[in-house]
């Protein structure tokens, strides 16, 4: 599940950089297909296939262009429920992780993610993980 849960981590980093969201989508969508069914809990697999829908996994050459065509073919509606279900099936999969002591490094990323928003100090003993941030 390590494997699995690496690849969902790389589909919110995807989400959360600038730019199109339609880019952001193919790139979080590539880090999703890498996902093997068998590396999920079953209470989400489920939600995964939702996610991958139609695309064929065993055609590596044609992965990335059809990514690339059904995001393209979605409406606003539909890449809004799109991220809805990645950030969904992230959460669900945080569940099955080991509590991590957040490091230095991490507890000054979060400070100078809030202080760049205009928030309040960020209290050390929270410190939150930086990829639930908001995503836009």
């Amino acid at each position: 599940m390590t494997d699995a849960w690496h690849e969902v981590q790389q589909a919110i980093r995807a989400l959360r950089k600038n730019g199109d969201i339609r880019q952001r989508l193919i790139e979080a969508y590539r880090a999703l297909v890498r996902i093997k069914v068998k590396n999920l809990p079953s209470e989400v697999r489920h939600d995964h296939a939702r996610l991958i829908g139609t695309i064929d996994t065993r055609s590596t050459e044609r992965i990335g262009a059809e990514i690339r065509d059904r995001v393209t073919a979605m409406t606003p509606a539909q890449l809004s429920e799109a991220v809805h279900r990645i950030v969904t099936l992230h959460d669900a999969l945080r569940a099955y992780q080991p509590a991590i002591a957040p490091t230095r490094q991490k507890q000054a990323a979060c400070s100078a993610l809030l202080k760049k928003e205009g928030q309040a100090e960020l209290d050390p003993s929270t410190c939150v993980d930086c990829t639930q941030c908001r995503l836009f």
